[in-house]
């Protein structure tokens, strides 16, 4: 039996869920790990992660319009007013996907080809109107927003520290959309609002009283 990589800082054995992760943490000493080909490289600590009350936790399985998916891997973003989850998901035919978790809402997003150039951060204006992907979209807000925290895996490596540009849209329905400007073009994630429910959830956090 092949045996499986050691993290490089505390020796505990791991393994990559997803072919494409390209970083994963560390669940012994949260170190940062960064695959390169056959090589994993320590990257550092990551912050620990700030408690809340979210039944979402790494290993978490779940179906969205039929198709399974399991949890495998969380960025914590901060803003002025608190913070958010990011669940990384990882879906049976090989898609990723996003779970936007914040105050009780969830949002299901894939990144998207935005077909034509993306408006830029400063021409945005709350309750203004883009055009994405054949459909009209309303700026419901837009800020900075920081990478505090992760575990799991996930697919890019994250700047900790730093901030980056956002901005949220509403579309028709329960379809919305965020632009990422982080990086020069920025990236563009289309989705839709999701009742918890609906994500049909297992291998979900035990509270007292559920």
């Amino acid at each position: 039996m092949t045996p499986l990589p050691a993290c490089p800082s505390c020796g505990a054995p791991f393994s990559f869920k997803s072919a494409v992760s390209l970083l994963a943490v560390c669940s012994y000493c949260r170190s940062l790990l960064l695959r390169k080909d056959l090589d994993i490289e320590n990257l550092g600590k990551v912050a620990q992660l700030m408690p809340d009350g979210s039944p979402l936790q790494l290993g978490c399985e779940g179906k969205h319009k039929g198709a399974p998916f399991g949890v495998i891997g969380r960025l914590q973003m901060r803003y002025p007013e608190g913070f958010w989850n990011e669940w990384h998901l990882s879906f049976i035919d090989g898609k990723l996907g996003w779970l936007g978790e914040a105050q009780g809402l969830y949002a299901l997003s894939f990144k998207s080809s935005a077909g034509a150039a993306l408006p830029a951060y400063g021409s945005l204006s709350v309750g203004g109107k883009v055009e994405l992907a054949g459909k009209t979209f309303a700026v419901k807000d837009r800020r900075e927003a920081e990478y505090i925290a992760a575990e799991g895996e996930l697919p890019f490596r994250v700047p900790f520290g730093e901030k980056a540009p956002f901005a949220d849209l509403a579309g028709p329905g329960r379809e919305f959309a965020t632009i990422d400007y982080s990086e020069d073009p920025p990236f563009l994630f289309l989705g839709e609002y999701v009742p918890f429910d609906e994500l049909a959830l297992t291998g979900l956090k035990e509270f007292e009283g559920w």
